[in-house]
């Protein structure tokens, strides 16, 4: 609400806004968007996505790399390549599942999982190439400007489902700690820091295969 008045010879416009803001608001302005800028390989800087890249040229003469599993043309090294994980890497996948309870059977098949997924991934990055994302979340308020972003997100859908919305915390912490309310936000949220996001971002694929 804006209100003007006139003081002497002067004219005072007084601006006001509610104390309370719904999160659902300041969701509503987080927005998922190419990261033009971000585009080193996704194997780069991910863990859990170490293989090596092997061209089929360099295949002795009766190895029939057409039946591998991890064999894929590739556009940017114009040849055909197979792509191989390393022997007997679980990537912490089968401590992880017996943690949780699992047993060694169904840690072992979890491990397996993991790894065929993960081999899948890196041969469509490959053939059909990948691309970044990024979030950001902009909340303006009297002429104020609340802002959080994160790029080099590889999962659009990812970006939508759960960054939008720790994108739309940390602006509702901003908010909170200039003297707004921040109403109807999630449960069992926030408290990130950007290097925890960060790490997220870094373990992104690893987690996904984990819940198998």
């Amino acid at each position: 609400m804006r209100n003007t008045f006139k003081q002497g010879g002067t004219m005072i416009a007084v601006e006001s806004a509610p104390a309370v803001i719904d999160f659902q608001d300041i969701l509503d302005k987080a927005k998922v968007v190419s990261d033009n800028d971000f585009s080193e390989a996704p194997w780069d800087n991910c863990d859990g996505l170490e293989h090596t890249a092997t061209p089929t040229r360099r295949y002795r003469d009766e190895a029939n790399t057409d039946d591998m599993q991890g064999n894929v043309y590739c556009d940017g090294h114009r040849e055909r390549l197979v792509i191989t994980l390393p022997d007997g890497e679980d990537y912490g996948v089968f401590d992880y599942m017996r943690n949780l309870g699992a047993s060694r059977q169904v840690a072992r098949e979890s491990v397996a999982a993991n790894r065929r997924r993960t081999l899948d991934q890196l041969v469509k990055w490959y053939g059909q190439g990948w691309e970044w994302w990024g979030v950001r979340c902009t909340f303006t308020i009297l002429g104020d400007e609340y802002e959080s972003s994160l790029w080099g997100i590889d999962d659009a859908d990812y970006a939508e489902r759960e960054i939008t919305v720790e994108m739309a915390l940390d602006v509702a912490a901003q908010l909170e700690k200039a003297g707004y309310t921040v109403t109807n936000q999630p449960e069992g949220r926030g408290g990130w820091t950007r290097a925890d996001k960060r790490d997220r971002i870094t373990r992104n694929l690893s987690l996904q295969n984990w819940r198998a």
